[in-house]
């Protein structure tokens, strides 16, 4: 059976035992991360007898991409994993101007995975209808980063100035929940910061939670110093219990503290994803109660239209009454900011990921 080439003691072993010099290896990770390949075969700095020992032993990835869906300024892929279970990922494109926007691209953002569909529960979202069936590995869980970032090198490469862009963001907010997935997330996050692998800035990498008190502790303990997104939705505890069935477990004001704690340690600001659904969580009453919990707290809130589907029955409330709430907050001194919804008419939004299958069941 092949290994993974992110096998850092198994690479060892094929080095010394092929008597590789240790820049190899380098020369290997150079490949991969910097240079975005996935085919030994492309190696072409490598001989062609190391190239093919390196197929006959290793694998890049093992991540199979299933369907491809594009637009403008997104991409969704549905890869397939060796047990053949099928999960999705999105890439956003965001540029600085739409004219000439091919020539105008800032910085691209990938949406991760860290499990295949979801067991949260929370009512106002499609993944978790499908159940769930396992956690990602830490290296399916970097492979979507290869993998996308093969695919954004093919996509814009430029034969003049030979460059490409790689993947700059990352976010951990696809199928979800990355804190019970805790390790594998971590180790993943690890090997994108390596240097000599992704070397991705900490403030780039963004994990986003339902309030998993465990896994927020831990994260503190183990100082894994990247950003924190709650799913928050509701600062209202009985409200917040309605739709977010998880709040049975770890209580609004248990999230909270431990949250302190994550800031007392780590100096960051916290973000708050709010989203807001008509008739329920878009009431001056319950941006008071945001208001009242956020007070005085290093923070900022994503005010979240909410992506409406035929499979869930909750309405996106009128752009009017969201910009009424957004300025009962920052006139009591909490920032906050309307997320632009990336395609929800095609179901690739926030809380949409699985659609098809669940639309199909």
């Amino acid at each position: 059976m092949k290994s993974s080439i992110l096998d850092n003691q198994k690479l060892e072993e094929f080095r010394q035992e092929n008597k590789l010099q240790p820049f190899r290896i380098k020369q290997i990770y150079h490949n991969i991360f910097k240079n975005s390949i996935i085919d030994f075969d492309e190696m072409t700095d490598l001989s062609k007898d190391l190239r093919k020992k390196l197929k006959e032993k290793f694998y890049i990835v093992n991540l199979e991409p299933v369907k491809i869906q594009e637009t403008e300024d997104t991409t969704k892929i549905a890869f397939k994993n060796k047990d053949g279970h099928v999960f999705e990922t999105v890439l956003m494109y965001h540029y600085h101007e739409k004219e000439n926007w091919e020539n105008k691209l800032n910085r691209i953002t990938i949406c991760l995975s860290s499990q295949i569909w979801c067991a949260v529960g929370c009512k106002f979202c499609v993944t978790w209808k499908l159940g769930f069936i396992s956690n990602l590995t830490d290296k399916e869980i970097l492979e979507q980063v290869l993998r996308a970032n093969n695919y954004v090198k093919n996509k814009f490469w430029k034969k003049e100035d030979k460059t490409w862009h790689k993947i700059r963001n990352v976010v951990f907010m696809g199928m979800w929940e990355p804190m019970l997935n805790y390790e594998n997330v971590k180790n993943s996050i690890l090997m994108m910061l390596d240097q000599k692998k992704l070397s991705l800035s900490k403030r780039h990498i963004t994990i986003s939670t339902s309030g998993i008190v465990p896994g927020i502790k831990q994260m503190i303990k183990d100082n894994l110093d990247v950003m924190l997104a709650i799913s928050l939705h509701s600062a209202n505890p009985a409200t917040r219990e309605e739709i977010m069935p998880i709040t049975q477990r770890y209580s609004l004001d248990e999230l909270m503290e431990t949250l302190d704690e994550y800031v007392e340690k780590t100096n960051n600001r916290i973000f708050y994803e709010y989203i807001m659904i008509k008739d329920l969580t878009d009431t001056i009453e319950q941006a008071k109660y945001l208001v009242d919990l956020l007070k005085w707290r290093l923070a900022h809130v994503n005010l979240i239209p909410y992506n409406e589907n035929p499979v869930v029955d909750y309405k996106t409330p009128s752009l009017e009454r969201i910009l009424k709430f957004k300025k009962y907050l920052e006139d009591n001194w909490i920032t906050a900011t309307i997320r632009t919804t990336m395609w929800e008419e095609i179901k690739w939004a926030c809380g949409q990921l699985g659609y098809e299958k669940v639309k199909n069941k």
